[in-house]
């Protein structure tokens, strides 16, 4: 796990802004998804509430936006049957990346197609994976730094 004042400077460094949520916030997410948020996602969630990162789009945790977290989540579960402690953060050009909310690696970037294996997770394509959200978060800053470099 990365340590989450490092990565709170890095955000403000390439992003000069934060925009959290409240832990009220959160524990309302948690009610409505019925799951225990990881820790390093909620002190994360204090300065970053979603959006464009590293080149990537992660869903809104703002209940007020048209993709956010929980709206998302839902209507995947209903599509599919997406088990109830995976949490959709973000659809990427035919992928989904989901948070494991109880297992490591929490994490988990696969093929849209491959969304019903992941109870069992006998995946034909190896997916993406990330220890925990704060590895996941450091990849994206990591990404956005190279991104500014080009």
């Amino acid at each position: 796990m990365n340590d989450i004042n490092e990565l709170r400077n890095k955000y403000i460094s390439l992003y000069d802004d934060v925009d959290g949520v409240s832990k009220d916030y959160l524990d309302k997410i948690e009610q409505d998804f019925q799951v225990k948020l990881p820790n390093d996602f909620r002190e994360i969630s204090c300065f970053y509430s979603g959006g464009d990162i590293g080149g990537k789009s992660i869903h809104s945790f703002l209940f007020s936006d048209p993709t956010n977290l929980l709206g998302e989540t839902l209507r995947i579960r209903e599509a599919v049957g997406l088990p109830n402690r995976m949490v959709v953060i973000a659809e990427q050009d035919m992928s989904v990346i989901v948070m494991d909310t109880e297992n490591k690696p929490s994490i988990i970037w696969i093929d849209s197609v491959e969304v019903t294996k992941l109870d069992k997770q006998d995946f034909v394509s190896k997916p993406g994976v990330w220890e925990d959200f704060s590895d996941f978060f450091n990849y994206l800053l990591n990404e956005e730094e190279e991104e500014r470099n080009y």
